[in-house]
């Protein structure tokens, strides 16, 4: 069986310290390669680029696409001002993650959003998002855990009839990492999984091209052995196979 090619769209790291200090760097943390290949699947490296025209081309040739994790979004992208807790913010590289969330819509490339990538998705589509859920939230439970990335520190529940309740089930216990949030979900979304907060911890596409975007960040678990957060990862290489098989 052909191993789909799943391309992860990266970040660009600042160096801060060292011999180049303010060198920017193309960079995914490793859990999200090993987390895709743990699926069966082949990672690719997307680097932002700055002409967002290329994009398409960029992504032409994947079976998947994964989002991964990193800064706040520019709330300038969905239409707000900054708030006083809204964190560092690099609009090239928002701009880049919309890029490549319409092109992989245009071509029928599924989608899977991780935390920031989730959010992304949102925004993509017309959503906005809470700029600081401390804040802005009444009564959240701790969304920055004080725990190894590894370990789950609350429990979500889940819509049984969903792609995450074929996975899950009713709930499932995750990390969390995050102090941003969805406010308004995009139109042609549901949340398909939320914290006992009322945190949206996931949203899926209602119709058309399959898109996915959880809060938690599943490759850090899936990374350590957890079966559920590797199941999850093997679900969205399934979706990218039936994909492939369709076209």
């Amino acid at each position: 069986m052909k191993k789909p090619k799943i391309g992860i769209a990266a970040n660009i790291l600042i160096m801060d310290s060292g011999m180049m200090p303010g060198i920017y760097r193309a960079y995914v943390n490793n859990d999200y390669v090993e987390s895709v290949e743990k699926a069966g699947c082949i990672p690719v490296m997307l680097p932002v680029i700055s002409d967002l025209a290329d994009v398409k081309e960029q992504v032409k040739s994947l079976d998947g696409i994964v989002l991964s994790g990193g800064w706040d979004i520019d709330p300038l992208l969905y239409g707000e001002q900054p708030q006083p807790q809204q964190g560092f913010t690099m609009n090239e590289v928002d701009r880049f993650f919309l890029a490549v969330i319409k092109a992989g819509d245009e071509l029928s490339i599924p989608v899977f959003g991780i935390c920031k990538g989730m959010q992304a998705v949102n925004v993509a589509f017309g959503g906005t998002l809470w700029q600081d859920i401390g804040c802005q939230m009444k009564e959240c439970l701790q969304h920055m855990q004080q725990a190894p990335r590894y370990n789950p520190t609350h429990r979500i529940c889940v819509e049984e009839e969903s792609f995450l309740g074929d996975v899950f089930g009713k709930d499932v216990m995750v990390n969390s990492f995050h102090h941003q949030s969805i406010k308004a979900v995009a139109p042609g979304f549901r949340v398909t999984a939320s914290a006992e907060d009322g945190v949206v911890e996931a949203i899926e596409r209602t119709q058309g091209n399959f898109i996915c975007g959880v809060q938690w960040h599943p490759e850090m678990m899936a990374q350590h052995g957890d079966k559920m957060m590797i199941q999850l990862f093997q679900a969205f290489a399934d979706k990218c196979r039936q994909q492939e098989g369709n076209i």
